[in-house]
């Protein structure tokens, strides 16, 4: 991909202040120092709750719940402190930016990225994970993977505002440069930014010590369910399903389904598929 040249990143900025300048996510940003803060107490974290919408916490909950996570055996968490410690700080902060600005554009189209994103998150941690790749950078991918579409939710929601549609290359050009601002804005760990700058700028595989990347797992998830959003517009799971009488059952394909449920982006946006014999 060509530099962007200095008009660019100008045309860049004006969005980003017509857009974030201009509007709040929904939620109070002392939210995000509360989840930066390592030294915040349980008692600030669950205040947390009390400071976001009332959706976007019911879904951290249900979310933290979920049989996606493999925590059903440590039992149900009921606060939200404990919520924020299952899932981890950055993993709820970028879910609280991409649901707030989802509520502001209010379209279909950032429901198909965030749905793509999250998605992208399931590839990237089955690969990570069959890497046999430490937590934390199973982490990495992940959160990566939900950060993926954030810039193009973004321009969708300045197009909104102008009310004047935005052409496809202008959109490709720019949502690179708009999540950045958005990682930038935000204080978003830095190789967040060099995960997307990667799969959006470069997009190679990339290896260090005869190993592939971070950076190299994520464009392999997002590549894999761009192209099967393509073709299927949604994502395609062939999974064994549980017997319905056992409800105790857990097989990969109902714990993906329990996790985009929790988000209610299964509808429309997930079919699991019988496994083959």
């Amino acid at each position: 991909m060509r530099p962007y040249t200095d008009e660019e990143r100008q045309t860049a900025e004006i969005i980003f202040e017509e857009t974030l300048g201009k509007v709040s996510l929904g939620f109070d940003p002392e939210v995000l120092k509360i989840l930066d803060d390592p030294e915040s107490s349980e008692r600030e974290r669950e205040t947390i709750k009390e400071k976001i919408s009332q959706e976007i916490a019911g879904h951290l909950m249900q979310l933290a719940n979920s049989a996606y996570f493999g925590k059903i055996s440590l039992g149900k968490v009921a606060s939200f402190a404990a919520v924020i410690l299952r899932l981890g700080t950055i993993y709820v902060k970028i879910f609280i930016i991409g649901f707030g600005l989802l509520a502001l554009a209010k379209d279909e189209r950032s429901k198909t990225l965030l749905a793509k994103g999250f998605s992208a998150a399931v590839v990237g941690k089955l690969l990570a994970e069959q890497l046999n790749w430490q937590k934390e950078y199973v982490q990495q991918v992940e959160v990566c993977c939900l950060f993926s579409g954030i810039g193009k939710v973004l321009l969708n929601l300045y197009e909104k505002m102008q009310e004047e549609p935005l052409s496809a290359d202008f959109i490709e050009r720019y949502h690179l440069l708009m999540a950045l601002k958005i990682a930038e804005k935000f204080e978003l760990p830095e190789y967040i930014g060099r995960s997307i700058s990667f799969v959006f700028g470069e997009t190679s595989l990339n290896y260090t010590n005869q190993s592939l990347s971070t950076e190299g797992a994520v464009l392999m998830a997002y590549a894999t369910v761009n192209y099967v959003f393509s073709r299927e517009h949604c994502l395609v799971v062939r999974s064994p399903m549980p017997d319905p009488k056992d409800a105790l059952a857990l097989t990969p394909g109902k714990a993906i389904y329990n996790y985009l449920s929790s988000l209610a982006l299964s509808s429309g946006y997930l079919r699991i598929v019988p496994e083959k014999k």
